[in-house]
């Protein structure tokens, strides 16, 4: 349902710096890098044969290398300042870094070398191409965007990625509760966690609410440009699902309402209606959330199946179960994660928002009737982990 929306675009570095974005194809480096030999070391640049045959004598110095800069050939038996970064001018092959001469400052006429001065060409030079190659794969299709593949980019002055696209999103609350005057009304948290997560990877979003009125649902969808519609609650057993009630009105609606076997976050829904792709989630604060990283953020991240959203892990309970899991169901809980191993953090019911909040880990519970490829097993008594704070 997500991915036909997410095809790839070419996007400027400066727009990747604060989310997380998948290539969609390899990159090459149009230069090498560095993009000449230069000095490693703030010294003095000349050539290994003047080492050797100057050890004991005077070597006078002409002039000075600054990074950014070109300096003037270097003749035989004399050397030159240059400072870190700086091209190694012609006539020279090394740098003696300045704590092996003296008199160790900069600005002296001439300088004595230490003996740890050896003549080997190369010596704190950091040669042309030595870390990246013209023509060379710098970033491989399929890689999730680090600050270390941006810097690459940037390095080898790439200055677009070929990247996977984001839909824009319309997140739904529906309900009658949520309303400012309803008689048992509740604030709306659903709408502030999703365009949170969303935008925290790049999304650009907008945010409705809408009543249990199933045509005005349908005519405020049918309204958006956004190209994907999430909506929290009206999914569920009630008299009052006002999602469901919508994709019955609508003749061209595609939806399909199936729950699975996860606790929370059971009731889920996909397909079209009102004209856009649409993701029914939950209405619980916690199952609207460990909904969106078990199914939106994967798919928005462009990630394999089964490949986690999060920095995955395996860990041991401090202290047991503090309740039975359910029989035939995966089960999340929150915790966080001590030196004792996991602590649960609040029970498992999916109004809990506030432990969700105090939690680092989701923790995943496989039933016990498990298959041999269940992605969420444990390994013996270390139950996987995903982390999220």
């Amino acid at each position: 349902m997500i991915a036909p929306l997410t095809g790839p675009v070419s996007l400027p570095l400066s727009s990747l710096l604060e989310t997380p974005r998948r290539l969609t194809a390899d990159v090459e480096s149009p230069i090498d890098v560095p993009g000449f030999d230069n000095s490693s070391m703030d010294g003095y640049a000349l050539a290994a044969a003047t080492v050797d045959e100057m050890r004991d004598r005077p070597i006078p110095v002409h002039g000075r290398v600054a990074a950014g800069a070109h300096g003037q050939p270097v003749l035989p038996g004399t050397a030159v300042e240059i400072m870190t970064g700086a091209p190694l001018p012609a006539g020279t092959d090394m740098v003696v870094k300045i704590e092996d001469t003296s008199p160790g400052r900069f600005g002296a006429d001439a300088i004595t070398l230490d003996a740890r001065a050896e003549p080997r060409p190369g010596t704190f030079v950091r040669r042309r191409g030595s870390d990246v190659r013209t023509g060379q794969t710098v970033l491989s299709a399929g890689t999730l965007l680090t600050p270390a593949h941006l810097g690459v980019a940037a390095a080898c002055g790439v200055n677009q990625l070929p990247v996977l696209g984001l839909p824009r999103v319309l997140v739904v609350s529906t309900g009658d509760e949520i309303a400012a005057d309803a008689a048992a009304g509740i604030n709306d948290a659903n709408s502030v966690t999703l365009n949170a997560g969303l935008r925290r990877l790049g999304v650009d979003t907008e945010a409705t609410f809408v009543p249990d009125d199933p045509q005005q649902l349908l005519d405020r969808v049918r309204d958006s440009d956004a190209e994907l519609v999430i909506s929290t609650g009206g999914i569920s057993k009630g008299a009052h699902e006002v999602v469901k009630l919508a994709a019955d009105l609508d003749a061209d609606s595609s939806m399909t309402f199936e729950p699975i076997a996860m606790q929370p976050g059971g009731p889920q829904g996909c397909g079209r209606l009102a004209d856009h792709a649409w993701v029914a989630l939950p209405g619980n604060p916690v199952s609207t959330l460990i909904s969106f990283e078990l199914f939106i953020r994967p798919a928005l991240l462009g990630l394999a199946d089964h490949e986690p959203p999060r920095e995955a892990g395996l860990h041991r309970l401090a202290h047991g179960f503090d309740e039975a899991p359910p029989a035939g169901k995966l089960q999340v809980r929150r915790a966080r994660l001590t030196d004792a191993g996991l602590e649960f953090v609040g029970d498992s019911r999916s109004h809990l928002l506030h432990s969700y909040a105090e939690a680092t880990h989701l923790v995943f519970v496989s039933p016990e009737d498990a298959g041999a490829d269940d992605p969420f097993s444990a390994v013996g008594d270390r139950l996987l982990t995903w982390k999220i704070a």
